[in-house]
């Protein structure tokens, strides 16, 4: 209300100024150079029995040792090109922004049938409240639900989520319904995303760092930047709440099947690496690495937590 005829100026100007000092802040920060080494040898059989696992070791075991007697090595960043083409931060990018952006167009746009509706500037805010605890409360006990369930089963389920909160305020446009409705967008948001902002974490060396996140946060918030300017005029032009709201129900359910697809992938992917692993072990090729895995579990995270255990054994 600070500018006639624009309600929400002030909530832009009090987030520019928020913005402007933090650029200030970063730009007093002096960040340390990253440093990438790890002890000579260190790491080189959980490095091959990964690789058996992932793409030629794309997932990197990277280990920082502090002890002034060990032999360093200096370990390599390679291009962000390299980075691109052989491991899965593409795709992980991309399921940021899906999961990112279908949550930011129910939350910028929600005021809007609310106001149309006749309900307060308060009671829009009581709704983008209940949202962002929904986003945000879960992140509680959301990793280790992931944990347990599966990082792609995890992000499947978040999808899901959110095409229930979508599927309740279809019902009718009572109040309470845009509460329940809007946390559980929230809901699904946080756990649609951490689990693959979580995987990139996994697929860079500390010299890599800077350059993945760069290119996975920068790509991720452009979208963002993107939808954000253009989310009213989209929705203006479908001109229709409940249209508006399929539309995204619709992206959700391709996002969900997307998830199934590349989970199943993974399995598949990990269940052939462990099998090419077993044959080489009999063959005396390799390393006894994957003698104690069990096939019954094919799952990314069961993998990696079997072939760790054999390693260090």
């Amino acid at each position: 209300y600070m500018i006639p005829g624009a309600d929400y100026a002030g909530n832009f100007l009090q987030i520019a100024l928020l913005y402007f000092l933090f650029g200030v802040l970063a730009k007093l920060t002096d960040f340390e150079e990253p440093v990438g080494k790890r002890s000579k040898g260190e790491g080189d059989e959980v490095d091959r029995a990964l690789g058996m696992l992932l793409d030629d070791s794309d997932y990197r075991r990277m280990e920082e040792e502090e002890d002034d007697n060990d032999e360093y090595i200096e370990v390599g960043a390679r291009p962000l090109s390299e980075i691109l083409i052989k491991t899965d931060l593409p795709l992980l990018t991309l399921f940021q922004c899906l999961s990112y952006n279908i949550m930011a167009l129910y939350m910028s746009q929600v005021p809007l049938p609310l106001d149309a509706l006749g309900y307060t500037p308060n009671q829009g805010t009581l709704v983008i409240t209940a949202h962002m605890l929904g986003m945000f409360v879960p992140g509680l006990v959301s990793g280790r639900i992931i944990g347990r369930v599966g990082i792609w089963t995890g992000t499947c389920a978040g999808f899901l989520v959110s095409i229930l909160g979508g599927g309740v305020m279809l019902v009718n446009y009572s109040l309470a319904l845009f509460f329940v409705g809007m946390t559980l967008v929230g809901v699904g948001w946080n756990l649609s995303f951490v689990g693959p902002s979580a995987l990139v974490s996994t697929i860079y060396t500390p010299k890599e760092r800077a350059d993945v996140l760069g290119f996975n946060d920068g790509l991720m918030l452009l979208t963002i930047g993107i939808f954000a300017l253009t989310g009213s005029q989209i929705y203006k032009a479908i001109n229709s709440w409940r249209v508006f709201i399929y539309t995204l129900v619709g992206i959700s359910a391709l996002s969900a099947f997307a998830a199934v697809a590349v989970g199943f992938g993974t399995a598949r992917r990990g269940r052939l690496k462990i099998n090419a692993a077993g044959d080489r072990t009999r063959e005396g090729d390799a390393a006894d690495a994957a003698d104690s895995i069990d096939h019954s579990e094919a799952s990314l995270e069961g993998s990696l937590e079997h072939i760790t255990q054999a390693v260090n054994k």
